[in-house]
């Protein structure tokens, strides 16, 4: 399944021109489409994969995805989010790119706009989106109440939470729900819930974003949110090159990989991902997991029946592997591991479940 990443963020702030730097390749832009929305799954790029691929030259090579989704977003009222719509849709997401320009651009009102209000309205109008839906819910819990129907005290109290958080300026995710209590509204896909990566749109004067992205840094560091920052056009030509051409073009900018690449490793960050592979003749294949996932989870990723049989994992560092070459030669150097159950799975294992059939 791939990650799902939405681009959101103010009218006119250059979402699709952020989505095409994204989708762009030698060959064109490449996406499909979901209503009025754009779609691009892409492969993720990861060294240590390709490399297992050359090693084991299996019939089958499958790398992780990441899916970037041109959010279109509807003509809004005044006295409803604009994301308020697109709850169900924006609640497939995994974490949201919000997409701030910080070349020139207005208000509705013709004033100019600045980062830092743009990044703080949006965030307000995703929360907004949660509030509507949260008050919805406590109504007609309250209702189930006066019919003395006590079920859902509990979920009430996390809702309740929730609206507390919205209303003093706060997003779902930064109040600290315990387990149980995320479990409990798990259902709603809360939208200022979800992991939020910042990008910062730059003009081509500006393309690090340095001086232009300066305020809405500080922003983002008062908001506890990762930002990333590139110009999207720029990014779109360079991406549009034969892949031959693209190194020496981005390093002109001093930029050592793609936006794309960056924006999928930022991704990753943000949402604490690692990768883990399986190898042999007939497969190649990344698996994405959080970080401290431990052995059983990895392998409930794989199929649940291994999850359900698991006896051990058989480990190694991929580096390790690709030293020497074979699993046998690891496993005569002392270099293959066997774990439990209780085994925290770190970045760029080779991981082989041993399971009860």
């Amino acid at each position: 399944m791939a990650l799902m990443l939405y681009l959101v963020g103010p009218r006119a702030g250059g979402k699709t021109s952020v989505f095409d730097a994204l989708a762009t390749t030698p060959e064109g832009v490449h996406c499909a489409t979901k209503g009025a929305h754009r779609l691009d799954t892409v492969k993720v790029p990861d060294a240590r994969l390709a490399a297992l691929r050359d090693l084991f030259q299996p019939k089958k090579f499958i790398p992780a995805e990441v899916t970037f989704v041109d959010v279109a977003l509807p003509t809004s009222t005044k006295s409803q989010s604009s994301y308020a719509p697109l709850n169900a849709f924006l609640g497939e997401a995994d974490a949201f790119a919000l997409v701030i320009p910080t070349f020139p651009t207005a208000n509705d009102d013709g004033t100019p706009a600045q980062p830092a209000s743009l990044l703080e309205s949006t965030l307000l109008d995703l929360a907004m989106a949660d509030l509507e839906k949260i008050e919805r819910r406590l109504e007609k819990i309250d209702q189930e109440l006066r019919r003395g129907q006590k079920q859902a005290l509990p979920e009430r109290a996390v809702l309740q939470k929730c609206k507390d958080a919205i209303e003093a300026g706060s997003a779902i995710r930064s109040i600290g729900l315990t387990p149980d209590e995320t479990k409990l509204i798990a259902s709603f896909c809360f939208l200022s819930q979800k992991p939020v990566l910042v990008v910062a749109n730059t003009p081509d004067s500006d393309p690090d974003g340095k001086e232009t992205a300066a305020a809405l840094s500080e922003a983002c560091k008062a908001q506890n949110l990762p930002l990333l920052a590139f110009c999207a056009p720029l990014e779109a030509e360079i991406a549009a090159l034969p892949a031959a051409d693209q190194p020496a073009f981005l390093a002109d900018y001093g930029l050592a990989e793609p936006a794309r690449e960056r924006l999928i490793q930022a991704a990753y960050r943000t949402l604490k991902l690692i990768s883990f592979f399986t190898v042999g003749p007939d497969e190649v294949r990344a698996w994405t997991i959080h970080e401290g996932d431990d052995a059983v989870t990895a392998a409930g990723k794989i199929h649940s029946d291994l999850a359900r049989g698991f006896i051990r994992a058989e480990t190694v560092p991929s580096t390790i592997l690709l030293e020497h070459k074979t699993h046998a030669a690891c496993r005569e150097l002392g270099l293959l591991r066997l774990e439990g159950k209780a085994y925290v799975v770190q970045d760029g294992d080779v991981i082989e479940i041993r399971a009860n059939a």
